[in-house]
């Protein structure tokens, strides 16, 4: 290639890599080849153009002369430069193509060759891996320098009106080797969203929480060396912005994180205030689907129902709305991470409710059950207690939520057990067999007001006047569940406010069996020993039945754990009474699992313990100090006595 036809591409294509004028040092030459060539022939500046072919961009500090270019890294002879002096400034008159002169491809230096290059790209990828995880993190914690990011890295494209643009040269050092990853990210992240939705949930779940995991633990070293007001003082600040957060978090990422809110919403025992403010909205208030997505959805599971062959179909195999309702009020009643439920008449004027799930939504909750398991993994070690055991019984319960079939029968059997056995106080609605599928639920409408409209702050005056009516109520279903964690084996694992009603006539409406749990005979035997051992006080029992349910707990200074605390700790986890231990957040420095870690979990227990969790979040909203060992002791020994173990 000639030599002018050399400049003028280097002009068009690399016209910020031409040398400046005047002298420079040899500064960060970038790869060995450079640090060589640079050293061997005492030039001032040299650039390598990485490309199909390979160009030398020089600037030499003494008068004209020419100088051979020597044997490199990669074993390779490279031919000459020449390079001369115009009006008293150093400046590149000829631009010669670099040949190879020796390029062995066989024997020992010609696989020394292949190696190198091989290696050198191996090199390369994970040095692009380095690059793009480092700018997805600081695209999560510094979102706001993102758009100029892009906006410098877009002025390091060599085309156009751009390439009139200039940088400072460390500045542009910097962009030249993360624009094209800066930019590779901005131009596939819409791809990704649309051909790799579950890749792009996941990357937008921990691009949110990883900005509140690193704020926490920053403030968390902030404060040790202050007082305690001073403390209090900056974790308030950080706790109104950590509830902020997650709450748009959930509010964004819907899915099985509204569930996750859900249960911290009722931990108002050690989550702070304005996370149980902000969460509670999602306890049933998350944001609905478009009602024409519902309508549509209804009336496909009206197709699959039991009565759909009496009933006329529409052209695309759907049964119209009016076909089994005189009316579907488009506003949602609820709405949660899997379903939401609508108000609607029956053609009888019967008065229902009807559930329906949301389209595609087993698909997001599969990738957010493993986005979770990624969590436990992350938060390994750095928690008192062992997320792994709990999220795998999470990943095994929350499909079944899917299966409406299955809700049907638990509510059906929870209903009649408590009807027959004398349980007036608790009411489940009825489900309409006939008109429910796997996807849909059409059931009798409770008239009732939601625990958590009477449990809020800003609760009417009317309300307020009612809790003592809500006290009333959760002491029944305290007793219900009794009767149905001891004797049937079969209950309701999710009685949070939102899923709890107060009736016109006082009783207590309990909804939504989408997380209920059938427990095997042995489990309820040894529930069963721990609430008489709890009863009876005595910690060598206690210890001894804590053990016996697969929970193993630490002493981190390698002691043993002595009985008093076992039993401290079992009367945290299965029993609702009053426990100041118990309102300590699990992260706190205060807290019993800093020196007493949760080791071992038994994942099977898991449900009856967020049950109990849940109680105990209502009694403590309520100021209750309620014991459930004391109301369960009958159903617990009526239950050893059925099997024999008296």
């Amino acid at each position: 290639m000639e030599d002018r036809e050399g400049m003028l591409r280097l002009r068009r294509h690399n016209r910020r890599l031409l040398p400046q004028h005047g002298r420079e040092a040899v500064k960060d030459d970038v790869g060995r080849e450079n640090v060589e060539l640079a050293r061997r022939t005492c030039c001032e500046q040299l650039t390598f153009l990485d490309g199909r072919r390979k160009y030398v961009c020089a600037s030499f500090g003494g008068l004209g002369h020419e100088a051979s270019l020597l044997r490199t890294g990669k074993n390779r002879e490279y031919g000459s430069l020449r390079a001369g002096k115009r009006e008293g400034v150093t400046v590149l008159r000829q631009l010669l193509e670099v040949f190879t002169k020796n390029d062995r491809t066989n024997g020992r230096e010609g696989r020394r060759d292949g190696d190198c290059g091989g290696v050198s790209l191996v090199v390369g990828c994970l040095t692009t891996i380095v690059k793009i995880a480092a700018l997805l993190l600081s695209r999560s914690l510094c979102e706001g320098a993102w758009p100029a990011l892009q906006a410098l890295s877009i002025c390091t494209l060599p085309f156009g009106a751009l390439k009139q643009l200039t940088l400072p040269m460390p500045a542009r050092r910097v962009m030249e080797s993360i624009a094209r990853p800066v930019l590779g990210i901005t131009v596939s992240q819409p791809i990704v969203r649309l051909c790799l939705p579950n890749v792009y949930r996941t990357l937008k779940f921990w691009k949110r929480l990883l900005p509140i995991y690193f704020r926490y633990i920053k403030t968390k070293r902030q404060v040790r060396n202050m007082t305690s007001a001073e403390r209090d003082k900056v974790w308030a600040v950080r706790h109104e912005w950590g509830g902020e957060k997650v709450h748009s978090l959930v509010l964004d990422m819907s899915g099985f994180y509204v569930k996750s809110a859900q249960i911290l919403a009722t931990k108002a025992d050690f989550v702070p205030e304005p996370w149980t403010r902000r969460l509670s909205n999602h306890l049933d208030n998350a944001p609905p689907r478009p009602f024409d997505e519902v309508e549509r959805s209804i009336m496909q599971q009206l197709a699959t129902c039991p009565v759909s062959k009496s009933l006329t179909h529409d052209a695309g195999g759907s049964v119209p709305l009016d076909e089994v309702f005189l009316q579907v009020d488009p506003t949602a009643l609820a709405a949660a991470s899997i379903a939401q439920v609508h108000a609607g008449v029956l053609r009888d004027n019967t008065r229902v409710v009807i559930k329906v799930q949301h389209l595609g939504m087993e698909k997001v909750m599969a990738a957010d059950l493993r986005n979770i398991g990624w969590v436990a993994k992350f938060l390994e070690g750095q928690l008192p207690f062992d997320l792994v055991p709990i999220v795998k019984e999470i990943q095994a319960t929350i499909p079944l939520e899917f299966d409406f079939k299955r809700e049907v029968w638990f509510m059906t059997n929870v209903k009649r057990s408590l009807e027959e056995h004398g349980f007036n106080q608790v009411k489940c609605p009825q489900p309409i067999l006939d008109l429910c599928s796997d996807r849909l639920i059409v059931m009798e409408r409770l008239d009732g007001v939601p625990f958590t409209q009477i449990l809020h702050s800003r609760a009417p005056v009317a309300l307020q006047r009612r809790i003592p009516e809500v006290v009333r109520a959760l002491e029944a279903l305290v007793d219900a569940y009794g009767q149905m964690l001891f004797i049937d084996g079969v209950f309701h694992a999710d009685p949070h406010a939102g899923n709890l009603l107060l009736l016109s006539d006082g009783r207590l409406g309990l909804i939504d069996f989408g997380q209920s749990k059938v427990i095997d005979k042995e489990i309820r035997l040894k529930l069963a020993r721990m609430i008489m051992a709890l009863a009876s006080n005595k910690e060598a029992e206690i210890a001894r039945a804590l053990i016996n349910l697969g929970l193993k707990f630490e002493d981190v200074n390698g002691g043993v754990v002595s009985e008093s605390r076992l039993a401290l700790m079992a009367r945290i986890l299965f029993d609702t009474c009053y426990v100041q231990e118990a309102t300590v957040s699990p992260m706190s420095e205060e807290s019993l699992l800093r020196t007493t870690p949760l080791k071992a979990f038994n994942q099977s227990v898991w449900l009856v313990v967020r049950a109990l969790v849940i109680l105990r979040g209502l009694c403590y909203a309520l100021k209750m100090d309620l014991s459930a060992t004391a109301i369960w002791f009958p159903y617990a020994q009526a239950a050893l006595a059925a099997a024999g173990d008296d």
